[in-house]
């Protein structure tokens, strides 16, 4: 059972920074330094304080962008604060619901992965296949940008009902609830604003499903002729199933009503009803077990072959992401390496956007092979799209690609690089001036960053640089000045806290976190490991971060 420590070290060590970044935005004593430096602050410092989210768009599996966020660390530590000691009446909330295919919950300290974990995909899997054959219909509804559109005040709401909570508020009893001081925190995350929590922290995660669990439950209320099992949702994906048309359109209008009480609205371009075959699983990750019996060139060529294909037809489904990270260990250790790097660097160029799941292997492939100018070409080509798409998530790869490879993306580049305006790029260039592997103009960084303070988000630039001297100058030094509220980053920086990494180790096979990748992974004596060490049935660790269809 996780205590209120474990799960405060958990949210800021390994909940932080959304997952779809690079090795090199990862916390090191973030969680010592914030017990040591800021819990001690008084409740009204606390209270007091409010900053500015960093916010910036990055691909999904599907090339659509989403936009992602990054709380302030001071911030986030209060949160994390409030959250890891309400844990116990958040889950009183959560009972509220049995449906929810994804709740949160704090595995053992010592466990690997994220600070929070979720139901397995084979959970998810068993409950849509219960529904594809208990029912002639199924009802898809979804819940339309749910993180942004999430209203702050629907966490009193959540936890006491509306009505209840009303009450409260129109009483002047509800200041001092725990739900309402939680509310308070999330606002002081992002500028005091009411509406919206960023994607990508896992804080995020488990105030959304606090009100997840209250539509649920009124779900469950109001629509009488639903029973024990005939819903299931992940996050703000829901699925009914139903025996009739007509009763698709009760539960449907039934549905809206309640997610509008809480300031939401219906995705109606992902509203369907289905029936009969066309909801049928598609158990397509069976298709990869073709290459299991298979070794070399064959295996390559059919493994590739599969991918190619069901990336096309699934088009719904992480594809790529579960093949490459299941099969990683086998791509690494296969003796056709010149063929593989072609393969996934085809990949890259039809669709730059599934970097993340690439670069993990090709990298480790180019070190085998070395580089060639052509391969850099291709990364520098990378760059210059995402830069032009606005696409940061994929941008801040190539980038950690040309890092990782230590060669000169060159001015043009990187001169699209800085034309964003966006802190993470701006921190990766210095890093890569300071690495020689990038072009920057010093006075620009200066003269763009002269008037931030540190509740901006330009404290993940301002902060790494100071600290390791990289651009010296008063106009980048905040830390302990009037620009750093209550001196609360100099608290961090006494403490020695770090939110960027730039040792070389982070430029290691082993970085890739979650992935089954070394040095040692990649050396050829391993080739003949049989392909069907790695099954459908005992994968599921390796796919931490891989957004897959659940049927």
């Amino acid at each position: 059972m996780s205590s209120v420590q474990s799960r405060f070290t958990r949210l800021l060590d390994r909940g932080f920074y959304p997952a779809e970044l690079p090795p090199v935005f990862k916390t090191t004593n973030y969680s010592t330094a914030a017990r040591n430096g800021l819990l001690g602050v008084t409740e009204a410092k606390k209270r007091k304080y409010a900053s500015h989210v960093v916010n910036f768009d990055g691909s999904t599996f599907q090339g659509n962008l989403r936009t992602f966020g990054i709380i302030n660390p001071v911030s986030y530590c209060f949160l994390g604060q409030k959250i890891s000691e309400g844990w116990p009446k958040i889950n009183s909330v959560y009972k509220l619901s049995k449906f929810s295919d994804a709740r949160p919950s704090f595995p053992a300290m010592n466990a690997d992965g994220r600070a929070i974990t979720s139901s397995p995909l084979s959970a998810k899997r068993r409950h849509l296949q219960h529904l594809a054959g208990a029912f002639p219909l199924l009802l898809y509804l979804d819940i339309n940008r749910f993180y942004a559109s999430l209203y702050t005040h629907t966490l009193p709401w959540s936890a006491l009902g509306k009505e209840e909570a009303k009450r409260r508020f129109f009483n002047k009893t509800l200041s001092g609830h725990w739900s309402d001081t939680l509310d308070l925190f999330v606002r002081n995350c992002n500028s005091r604003q009411t509406v919206g929590i960023p994607i990508g922290p896992d804080t995020s995660r488990i105030l959304s499903e606090l009100l997840l669990a209250r539509i649920d439950h009124e779900v469950w209320r109001q629509i009488k002729t639903l029973k024990a099992a005939d819903f299931t949702h992940s996050i703000d994906d829901y699925k009914f199933g139903v025996f009739s048309q007509f009763e698709a359109e009760i539960v449907q209008s039934a549905f809206i009503k309640i997610i509008q009480k809480y300031e939401l609205r219906l995705n109606d371009f992902k509203t369907d009803l289905k029936q009969g075959l066309t909801y049928a699983p598609k158990n397509w990750q069976r298709e990869f077990d073709n290459v299991r019996q298979l070794h070399g060139l064959a295996a390559v060529e059919v493994f590739f072959d599969c991918l190619y294909r069901l990336t096309q037809q699934q088009t719904g489904s992480n594809v790529v992401g579960y093949a490459l990270k299941r099969f990683a260990r086998q791509l690494a250790s296969n003796a056709e390496r010149q063929k593989i790097a072609e393969y996934l660097q085809r990949l890259l160029f039809a669709a730059p956007h599934h970097a993340r799941w690439v670069f993990p292997i090709l990298l480790g492939l180019y070190r085998q092979l070395g580089v060639s100018p052509q391969q850099k070409r291709a990364i520098v080509w990378g760059i210059g799209i995402s830069a032009r798409r606005g696409d940061v998530v994929t941008l801040l790869w190539f980038l950690y690609a040309a890092l990782f490879l230590n060669f000169h993306i060159g001015k043009d580049a990187s001169d699209s690089c800085f034309s964003l305006d966006n802190p993470l790029v701006d921190l990766m260039l210095v890093h890569g001036k300071e690495l020689g592997c990038a072009t920057l103009n010093p006075s620009q960084l200066k003269r763009r960053y002269r008037d931030a303070v540190l509740s901006d988000p330009a404290w993940v630039l301002c902060y790494e640089v100071e600290r390791r001297n990289w651009v010296p100058s008063a106009g980048i030094a905040k830390i302990g000045s009037n620009a750093d509220s209550e001196n609360y980053f100099a608290a961090l920086a006494a403490e020695d806290a770090w939110f960027y990494q730039a040792d070389p180790s982070v430029f290691s096979l082993s970085s890739f976190s979650g992935w089954p990748l070394s040095d040692e992974a990649f050396q050829l004596e391993i080739a003949e490991l049989d392909w069907g060490d790695v099954s459908f049935a005992n994968h599921q660790f390796l796919l931490s971060g891989v957004d897959v269809y659940e049927f």
